[in-house]
């Protein structure tokens, strides 16, 4: 699923409203933004190695980009010609916290003059030291948080209660115990089906009734969910 930046992103691409220089800043122990560019890559084109779309990453025994660094030629070379298939190319830079001084005034007309044919977006973990040559030109945005599988009902394991007294204990901990109220019958039923018991069905199906009679005159949680215990 696409996150709020992505989604705003697209839509300025589409309206061809997207700016020449973007900064990315993100929290470096939650946040991957090579996988961020991938999912953003993916609604751009279904190629992984589009023509008109480079990724920058400094050399493996590299410290800081450095004016000879390949990445830096390569860019220089990429934004030399017109796109070829998209409206636009697209650079993604890492490490932007690591460009050099030389690299960064080098550049500083670059990031002037892109025009509207080039979109580069450049990636730097929150809290370190940018150049102001990057900070004054490129628009700055925040990568959202990742969110993770919540610890919740959804991941609670039923199997593991014993009694009705254990199942009421859990929704009582729960954030909506009528939502996990319906899953522990929806869990229930489920079980009940891998058996293949066409009795034990038979009698599934009457607590259910019971249990809907039970839920319309308000009888207490305990005198529902007891029976699916019997």
């Amino acid at each position: 699923m696409l996150d709020l930046v992505q989604t705003a992103l697209l839509k300025k691409l589409k309206e061809d409203s997207l700016a020449s220089l973007y900064l990315f800043t993100y929290n470096n122990e939650t946040t991957n933004p090579v996988l961020w560019v991938d999912a953003f890559q993916k609604e751009i084109t279904p190629l992984s190695d589009h023509p008109d779309i480079l990724k920058l990453f400094k050399g493996p025994k590299e410290t800081e980009y450095k004016v000879d660094s390949a990445a830096i030629k390569e860019f220089l070379a990429f934004i030399s010609t017109r796109p070829l298939q998209l409206s636009k190319k697209f650079i993604f830079l890492y490490d932007a916290q690591d460009l050099s001084v030389i690299v960064s005034n080098k550049l500083l007309k670059v990031f002037e003059e892109l025009g509207s044919d080039y979109c580069l977006m450049l990636f730097a973990p929150r809290n370190t030291a940018l150049l102001e040559t990057v900070l004054s030109r490129a628009v700055k945005l925040s990568l959202p948080e990742p969110t993770g599988p919540k610890e919740s009902e959804d991941v609670f394991d039923f199997k593991t209660l014993t009694s009705p007294q254990e199942l009421l204990s859990v929704l009582k901990e729960s954030d909506n115990d009528l939502e996990m109220e319906k899953k522990y019958i929806e869990f229930a039923i489920e079980q009940c089906l891998k058996k293949k018991d066409y009795k034990a069905l038979n009698d599934l199906l009457q607590t259910l009734k019971d249990y809907e009679l039970r839920s319309t005159f308000n009888n207490s949680r305990l005198s529902r969910l007891t029976p699916f215990f019997n």
